[in-house]
């Protein structure tokens, strides 16, 4: 798994930690499609960690589907990962950020083709002013 990939996992991972410690998920009469939404969660998770085939459409699909169902907690989920799956999530995203995670990409693949570490995160930082 790359440095990118482990960073995108982290901030699954982060997502998914911040969603079951908020309503509806911290209920003692939680429903089933709240259960399944959070091993739907797990899921993608697991299977992210395990590099198996067809995550990125399970990412795309799942965090599509997380906008729509519980849009009050959208904030929860890192825009990288919008970036990261990309499809419908895209429509989620600004003109600004889409421009900026494209900037951050172009940077990310010239330093691969020059065999060049990638900080991830600082050149997010700065792109995005949060040095």
């Amino acid at each position: 798994m790359t440095s990118y990939q482990i960073h995108h996992l982290n901030f699954l991972k982060i997502a998914y930690n911040n969603f079951i410690n908020r309503e509806p998920f911290t209920s003692d009469r939680i429903a089933e499609e709240d259960v399944q939404f959070i091993e739907e969660f797990k899921s993608l998770i697991n299977n992210f960690e395990e590099s198996k085939e067809g995550t990125h459409l399970q990412g795309e699909d799942f965090l599509d589907k997380a906008f729509r169902r519980y849009p009050e907690l959208a904030h929860l989920i890192a825009r990288d990962l919008l970036w990261f799956f990309g499809g419908n999530n895209l429509h989620n995203m600004t003109d600004d950020e889409l421009q900026k995670f494209q900037q951050l990409d172009e940077m990310r693949f010239e330093a691969e083709e020059l065999g060049e570490e990638f900080d991830y995160l600082n050149k997010r930082a700065g792109i995005f002013g949060q040095n």
